[in-house]
């Protein structure tokens, strides 16, 4: 049977991406007995999941609370919950109302493919970070938009920049819909944008008509004080819509983000969700509420950033012991992931399947960029145990040395 022709145009265009390949060659391995250790995708540490609280809401639970739960639950998330969102992001510098500016997703990637939804049509023009989360890219790529770059440095995205880019998109009479960014120990570098910078860019919105998709999964994971007031908190025409997500800070089982923007845009990513989704999950949104009412959602974060702290350290000093001296790489203050700089004779891409062969995974940097790259590497701390880092590590170090 001939099955290229029942797809449609974006069903063609699925192919499997980098995350897909290494999960497909691990299975492989572990079904020949052999181990691989994943320094690739941000997961949560497991042995960390706060179930015993989790597990102590559904005690405590009673039966009006699970006929609420057993329910349809509205497309826009329960109240509770978003009550609830809207007290602790109030304590981080927004101000939202619950009624109106959110709504909760299944995680923050429904969030970006509802904005790919909501805002693009073929062709139009979006700014992303250079380098860029890789499955925002993967969203936004099913609207087929016109993806430009603008450079990030340790300090975040340059507003300099930005503003180059815009000033070349509206010189071709175009206009740009939205710039995407990760404000907060970004993804895949985890640089902090400065206050100056958020300023700026909110600025440069305001002067050139743009909106800005704000994406802060990590930006509650700080090692060194809280991080800049997000650039919600600084937009003053409505201009921002601000995504986040449970996955990062409590849990990714519980498939919970949450989605704060001005009540238009809002109303018409809920009408986009009810085609599909129709509501997310009650009983997680549930347990969700009760954490935050109880503080265990902020607990859970201190929990974490000693436990993610630790495991930095321990990748860093792995690093500098097993790395051949001529890679680079950065030392997160906060996040998930670490970014390192390999020579441009090492092509990361070419090298992946053989590490995985050796045992060990990473993500190569090219995923990141819309634009030809291959010398850069992102490895993540959070998921593997102290053992597998130090272990993964040292494979890794071996296999770079021999490129060298």
């Amino acid at each position: 049977m001939d099955t290229e022709k029942f797809y449609s145009k974006l069903g063609a265009g699925y192919q499997p991406g980098v995350l897909t390949t290494v999960v497909l060659a691990a299975e492989e391995l572990k079904r020949q007995g052999k181990k691989i250790i994943g320094l690739t995708g941000g997961m949560y540490d497991e042995e960390s999941f706060p179930w015993r609280e989790v597990k102590e809401i559904f005690d405590e639970a009673t039966e009006a609370d699970w006929r609420v739960m057993l329910q349809y639950g509205g497309t826009r998330g329960y109240q509770p919950l978003r009550e609830e969102l809207a007290k602790w992001m109030k304590g981080h510098g927004i101000t939202v109302d619950p009624f109106k500016e959110l709504m909760i997703t299944t995680g923050s990637q429904e969030a970006l493919d509802l904005m790919a939804r909501i805002f693009l049509d073929k062709d139009d023009v979006i700014i992303v970070g250079s380098p860029t989360y890789l499955s925002a890219l993967t969203a936004f790529q099913t609207s087929s938009p016109d993806i430009r770059e603008a450079k990030l440095d340790k300090d975040g995205m340059i507003p300099e920049e930005l503003e180059k880019v815009v000033k070349q998109v509206q010189s071709e009479g175009k206009m740009v819909k939205f710039v995407y960014i990760i404000p907060s120990f970004q993804n895949p570098m985890s640089s902090m944008l400065t206050m100056e910078r958020r300023k700026k860019i909110i600025e440069l919105a305001n002067k050139y008509d743009f909106l800005i998709l704000e994406d802060n999964p990590y930006g509650y994971i700080s090692f060194e004080g809280p991080m800049p007031t997000p650039l919600k908190g600084l937009d003053t025409e409505g201009r921002v819509i601000y995504t986040s997500t449970f996955s990062k800070i409590v849990s990714p089982g519980m498939r919970i983000g949450w989605l704060a923007a001005n009540p238009e845009f809002i109303m018409k990513m809920a009408e986009a969700k009810s085609s599909t989704i129709i509501s997310n999950a009650l009983p997680s949104q549930y347990a969700a509420a009760k954490l935050f009412e109880r503080g265990d959602v902020d607990k859970q974060i201190e929990k974490m950033k000693k436990v993610y702290i630790k495991k930095r350290d321990v990748m860093l000093e792995a690093m500098d012991t097993y790395f051949p001296k001529e890679a680079k790489w950065n030392s997160p203050k906060g996040g998930l992931f670490l970014w390192v700089e390999l020579p441009e004779s090492v092509n990361a891409t070419e090298l992946l399947m053989e590490a995985v062969k050796r045992g060990v995974a990473y993500i190569p940097g090219s995923n990141f960029y819309t634009t030809p790259t291959h010398n850069h590497i992102r490895l993540n701390y959070s998921h593997p145990s102290i053992d597998d880092i130090v272990e993964g590590i040292k494979i890794l170090g071996g296999l770079l040395k021999e490129q060298m």
